[in-house]
């Protein structure tokens, strides 16, 4: 059995609308990766369309 390898998490901030950079926090190398490569290049967390529908619903 292979042993988890972490790496700090700001590797994957591309894939979310607001990169902030969190410098303390490791994830899994491999899992993360297999993430990445199972989405489209341009998808990002969240949505930035559907983002700006829920905060320009009055009830939002």
């Amino acid at each position: 059995m292979s042993e988890k390898v972490y790496v700090i998490g700001d590797l994957y901030n591309s894939l979310f609308s607001v990169q902030v950079s969190n410098p303390e926090y490791l994830v899994d190398y491999k899992l993360w990766n297999q993430i990445r490569a199972g989405l489209p290049d341009n998808y990002r967390m969240p949505d930035p369309v559907i983002q700006h529908i829920l905060n320009s619903h009055p009830n939002g």
